[in-house]
């Protein structure tokens, strides 16, 4: 388990830490629990699926572009720089839209591509 005071790798059994000597309010915790994020940056969220999904699924330039503003979310909240963090997760949002709405519009364009070679062979 890790040690919520310092963060050192302990053992399940361990009841203070042997780093910092810090007991442990429940020595039973999970040592996959993640830590609980509290702040202002607790509700930024990134939309790295969404935006993974669109550039798999949907139009890949833009895709790649969300990929990378979405990344940029979590490292800009490890700093602290909040408003940096929104306007990236912002970002991340509208290339995932504009991602999608590429997609779709490329898949109706190749419908009617299809639809009027099928229409001239006749």
């Amino acid at each position: 388990m890790f040690c919520p005071h310092c963060g050192s790798q302990n053992s399940n059994s361990a009841t203070i830490c042997t780093a910092c000597g810090m007991p442990f309010d429940n020595p039973y915790q999970s040592s996959m629990a993640e830590p609980v994020r509290n702040g202002p940056g607790a509700d930024i969220p990134t939309y790295l699926v969404p935006a993974i999904l669109t550039t798999c699924c949907c139009c890949m330039p833009f895709g790649v572009v969300a990929i990378v503003y979405a990344a940029q979310v979590g490292e800009k909240l490890a700093t602290g720089d909040y408003a940096s963090a929104r306007r990236s997760s912002d970002s991340a949002k509208t290339w995932c839209f504009v991602s999608a709405c590429a997609g779709i519009v490329g898949f109706v364009v190749w419908l009617l591509f299809v639809a009027g070679f099928g229409a001239v062979r006749r």
